[in-house]
């Protein structure tokens, strides 16, 4: 049985099991009539083809990603948003790995309360969401991922009353979520169990907009406690983060973003090593010159450099690499993902990102895309760690399907070889086809 058939069988299921959107009796059918119901989903697939160099092979392979979800308006006020999603590599039906996905789950499931309090819309999301924080520095749905990311929690937002989604003058938001559950009946087996149970990991969020002149004003707060990840445990965690941009509709732009990153955490080499109790201090900058997309605009572009903050001795009392957390780091530090995780990529040595984009409109249908990036760690000695020069060309096929063609090509500096990278002056290559249709 084809991968496609296998993926649209369970879609299929789940959706017959609905009564709601095909009633069996006349008394049901009247009684559903006035029910507002929609149905969106997409299928995504992408090929991909690496070519790390060295002693590593070249390895070619297929990602598949199905969503299906309904929306139902069954009163004024109350939403209620079901999506299902199958991801999968062709080929690894029985590869259940994190690398290799193969798992049908549900990945928004919500109920949404909204009403108008005061100057604004006020909402209520309860249940399995996807949550976007402005450009997805520090939270993001990692959409290019092929399973994506969402949360299990509830989140306000207040946004002005009876402005269009995306022209508000100002929003905000607030958010709780569990990351895991730890507790004495549903605790996953990820952790050594203490002789109490270890409190579950939580995150909490904040996030405020505001237009400001030509552009906007964001606002992140960001409390994340319980965290382990590699040889850190009990990762507690304060972010704050401010971004500015202005030039919207004008010749030249800019962006400006910093954040500060503080809490505690603890280092532990071995399970058998003695535990290092850690202040964690470390910040994030970023800025972009830049020529703003407006109508009739074909060429477009930015100049600019992120700075994420390292520590050269990541063992002592004091930590002072930057964690993007929650982010979707895929737009940020080059396309072939060598820094989805900075501070783990670097070894703690933080990351400066020197980029330059460019954009140009090929109507009717295509975009051409150009990013060049130069890296170098933030902390110890300062050697390059390489280049990257990304080519995307995506291309409109109709109104509800796309083609997208990538090429990237990274070259190794110095610092590469320690970090996994290759060796000096040696390149690998990566590209992909990705085809996607929705509705």
């Amino acid at each position: 049985m084809s991968p496609l058939s296998n993926t649209l069988r369970p879609l299929a299921l789940t959706f017959a099991l609905c009564g709601f959107i095909t009633p069996r009796t006349a008394a049901s059918q009247t009684a559903t009539a006035s029910i507002p119901v929609s149905i969106f989903g997409e299928i995504r697939s992408r090929s991909e083809g690496d070519w790390p160099g060295g002693a590593l092979a070249t390895d070619v392979y297929t990602y598949l990603r199905s969503r299906l979800g309904v929306r139902a308006a069954p009163a004024k006020g109350v939403t209620i948003v079901a999506q299902v999603q199958d991801s999968r590599v062709f080929g690894a039906e029985s590869n259940s790995t994190a690398t290799n996905p193969d798992a049908l789950e549900l990945h928004q499931g919500y109920l949404e309360l909204s009403t108008m309090w005061g100057p604004g819309e006020l909402k209520a999301r309860a249940g399995r969401q996807e949550i976007t924080f402005g450009n997805e520095r520090l939270v993001g749905a990692v959409d290019w991922s092929n399973t994506g990311r969402s949360f299990d929690g509830l989140r306000v937002l207040f946004t002005q009353g009876r402005a269009a989604p995306g022209a508000e003058q100002w929003t905000a938001t607030a958010f709780a979520a569990t990351v895991e559950e730890r507790g004495r009946h549903f605790a996953a087996v990820t952790i050594p169990a203490p002789t109490s149970p270890a409190p579950d990991h939580m995150v909490a969020g904040l996030f405020g907009t505001r237009v400001l002149g030509t552009g906007s004003l964001e606002g992140t707060a960001l409390f994340d406690a319980g965290g382990h990840y590699r040889t850190f445990a009990d990762a507690n965690k304060a972010t704050f983060d401010a971004r500015l941009r202005q030039g919207k509709n004008r010749e030249i732009g800019f962006e400006l973003e910093a954040a500060w990153q503080t809490g505690t955490q603890q280092y532990q080499a071995s399970s058998t090593s003695l535990v290092v109790n850690q202040d964690v201090s470390a910040w994030l900058f970023g800025a972009r010159v830049t020529r703003p997309a407006v109508d009739a605009r074909r060429v477009t572009g930015s100049l600019g450099v992120d700075i994420l903050s390292g520590d050269n001795s990541a063992t002592d009392g004091g930590y002072g690499s930057f964690n993007t957390m929650y982010a979707t780091n895929h737009p940020f530090y080059g396309l072939m993902d060598l820094f989805l995780d900075p501070a783990a990529r670097t070894n703690d040595r933080g990351l400066i990102d020197a980029l330059a984009t460019a954009s140009m409109a090929l109507p009717p249908r295509t975009t051409l895309k150009i990013e060049l990036h130069h890296f170098a760690p933030q902390a110890g000695a300062r050697a390059e760690i390489g280049w990257e020069a990304d080519v995307i060309a995506p291309v409109r096929l109709s109104s509800a399907a796309t083609m997208e063609l990538g090429y990237t090509a990274f070259r190794a500096g110095p610092a590469a070889a320690a970090m996994g990278l290759g060796a000096n002056n040696t390149f690998r290559h990566w590209a992909y086809l990705q085809l996607k249709a929705g509705f």
